[in-house]
């Protein structure tokens, strides 16, 4: 009896945590979005799926949710492909005493707030004023306007983003390479096994799962792309880089004020990422 007194006693601080910042915000969002409040008119009535099916007939929403996906497709598939890289490069030709120096380095996008992340790249890619503009600048060439154009924007933002995650993930990646069986290794070197070829079919099948967990962390990340965005963009030019997030936040603060709109949003970027993290789970309990 004192055991199971020992264990409730345990788990209840986790549990008023869980409540507190999950389940009781989640209940509210969902009341809001079944009434038709607002910052003008707190004193809203209840109206049902209303919020919902507006926002499924809302073309800006439809924009904004074809953003999403753009931007979750680029950004897991990015950061992946250049984690892939990074460990590559640095398993195979840095000395390994040296390699905790360079992954130091290369954790340091990461600990950077998105937001100042937002700003270093912002003041980067300016076409007045841009490290990466400045050549052309010198040779009399028009600069880009990586920011200010609808097909380099959403782009342009991602990259800062793969940037600050790609970076970390190969780290992780590195080190997860150096735990692998070292006889597999050299036995494939001796038989002249192509460093592609030991990577594609020895050790990454090898950390088949550990990819599966990164990709999952990835995306959901990926979908709390609000601060990153809005620092860089603010979702233009005009709705180009608009995400689900930045979208909700104009509707509940930024534009009209409709807090039971925002918060029909708000509880469908939540059905998404339940979506999402189900169907990576599901695939990766499959590969196992």
């Amino acid at each position: 009896m004192k055991k199971n007194h020992f264990i409730l006693f345990c788990i209840l601080p986790s549990v008023i945590i869980l409540l507190a910042v999950v389940i009781f915000p989640m209940i509210g969002a969902i009341n809001y979005s079944l009434q038709d409040k607002s910052l003008r008119f707190l004193n809203g009535d209840y109206i049902g799926l209303q919020n919902y099916f507006e926002m499924f007939q809302d073309r800006r929403f439809i924009n904004a949710l074809k953003i999403s996906l753009y931007w979750e497709l680029i950004t897991v598939v990015g950061s992946l492909i250049l984690a892939i890289f990074v460990s590559i490069i640095l398993f195979e030709y840095s000395e390994k005493k040296y390699r905790i120096f360079l992954a130091i380095i290369l954790i340091m996008p990461i600990m950077l707030p998105k937001v100042s992340a937002g700003l270093i790249w912002r003041f980067m890619l300016s076409p007045v004023m841009g490290l990466i503009n400045t050549p052309l600048i010198a040779l009399n060439l028009n600069p880009i306007e990586y920011l200010a154009s609808p097909n380099l924007a959403l782009v342009s933002v991602a990259f800062v983003d793969i940037w600050q995650w790609g970076l970390f993930f190969g780290v992780i990646l590195l080190f997860l390479l150096e735990t692998l069986p070292k006889d597999l290794i050299e036995a494939a070197k001796i038989d002249k096994v192509k460093r592609w070829q030991l990577h594609y079919f020895i050790t990454f099948p090898m950390l088949k799962g550990s990819l599966i967990t990164i990709i999952l962390i990835k995306a959901i990340e990926s979908l709390r792309s609000f601060d990153l965005i809005y620092t860089m963009t603010k979702g233009g030019p005009g709705i180009t880089t608009e995400t689900l997030d930045l979208y909700a936040y104009q509707q509940g603060i930024g534009l009209r004020g409709e807090i039971s709109y925002s918060s029909a949003m708000s509880v469908a970027m939540v059905i998404i990422t339940l979506v999402i993290f189900t169907f990576i789970w599901k695939r990766a309990q499959k590969e196992q």
